[in-house]
């Protein structure tokens, strides 16, 4: 179960204050990884988008034919 709170920042700020030394280095480690985690999506989605496929020239001239055989289709309709 997960339950989820909303804590002012200065009262958030009070209690990490308040941590031992080895919870705060817990805690360090911890935000590190959610980090590094969002990080490697980005990096993931980045590389997917500078590599994933493109059309072509000729792609594209399909598709405007269609675009405009569509347009006039349908003022004719």
């Amino acid at each position: 179960m997960e339950m989820k709170i909303q804590v002012p920042f200065q009262q958030l700020l009070t209690i990490v204050k308040t941590l031992t030394p080895s919870q705060k280095a817990k805690l360090k480690k911890e935000l590190e990884e959610k980090t590094d985690l969002v990080k490697s999506k980005r990096e993931d989605f980045i590389e997917l988008l500078l590599n994933g496929p493109v059309y072509s020239a000729e792609d594209i001239a399909t598709i405007e034919e269609n675009r405009k055989s569509i347009t006039t289709w349908r003022t004719k309709n």
